[in-house]
C-alpha cells in the first residue's frame, strides 16, 4: 500500500494506493483486494502527521483482481475513517461482476471501473443505492459495445455528472429517459404476451 498527500485547491485529502513496484519497470500484481494488506508501502512514502483520518481515495488499479467480497475488511485495515472513502480505482483489473460490498461506501462519489471484464449492463443495478455517486468511469468492458449502453447506465444511475470521463448532458439525460420508457413499455407487452399463451 502507497500512501501519499493531494492538495486540489484548498482541500487536502490523502490517496492510498494499494500496489507495489517490483523490480525495474515490473509491477507486482495483487489478485485479491485483501493481498494489498501483505504489501509494504514504497520506501520514502510518509503519511502527513494530522492525516491519518482523512483518507479518502484508494486506489487498486492496474493489478489481478478479479472480486471485491474482502473490500471491507481489507480497506477497514488500511484507512481509520472508511466511511470518508469517496472515491475507488479498480481500472485495468479483471472484474466480471460487482459486489454489494461497494454500498459500504455511502461517500462514494467516483468510481473508476474501466478496463475491467464487466459484460451484463445488469450488474449497474448493484451501484444504485450509491446515492452520491457522480464520477463513474466503465468504458474498456465488454458491456460498452452492447446497445443502449449510456443510456442504460444513465437511466439506472441518474445522479451521475460523468460517465467514461465525458460530461452528462441535458440531451443525454434525455435519451435515458425516454430508453428507459421504451425498455418499459416492451417489457410490458413482452408480459402481456407471455400471460396470454
Amino acid at each position: 500500500a502507497v500512501v501519499s498527500t493531494q492538495s486540489t485547491g484548498t482541500l487536502q485529502f490523502v490517496l492510498l494506493i494499494c500496489w507495489v513496484s517490483g523490480l525495474g519497470n515490473n509491477l507486482l500484481l495483487i489478485k485479491a483486494v485483501a493481498d494489498s494488506l501483505e504489501e509494504e508501502p514504497r520506501k520514502g512514502t510518509k503519511l502527513k502527521e494530522g492525516y491519518s483520518d482523512v483518507v479518502t481515495a484508494v486506489r487498486y488499479n492496474n493489478n489481478s483482481i478479479s472480486e471485491l467480497s474482502d473490500l471491507v475488511p481489507s480497506i477497514t485495515s488500511l484507512v481509520v475513517n472508511p466511511s470518508a472513502v469517496s472515491w475507488l480505482d479498480f481500472s485495468f483489473n479483471d472484474i466480471q461482476q460487482l459486489d454489494d460490498v461497494l454500498l459500504e461506501f455511502p461517500s462514494l462519489t467516483t468510481l473508476y471501473l474501466h478496463g475491467n471484464q464487466i459484460q451484463s449492463l445488469t450488474e449497474l443495478k448493484r451501484l444504485s443505492g450509491l446515492t452520491n455517486l457522480r464520477t463513474l468511469t466503465l468504458h474498456g468492458n465488454p458491456l460498452e459495445s452492447l446497445d443502449g449502453y449510456r443510456q442504460y447506465v444513465l437511466g439506472t444511475l441518474p445522479s451521475l455528472k460523468q460517465l467514461d470521463f465525458s460530461s452528462v448532458t441535458k440531451q443525454d439525460r434525455r435519451d435515458a429517459e425516454n430508453w428507459k420508457k421504451l425498455c418499459s413499455k416492451r417489457m410490458k407487452m413482452s408480459k402481456k404476451a407471455k400471460a396470454s399463451d
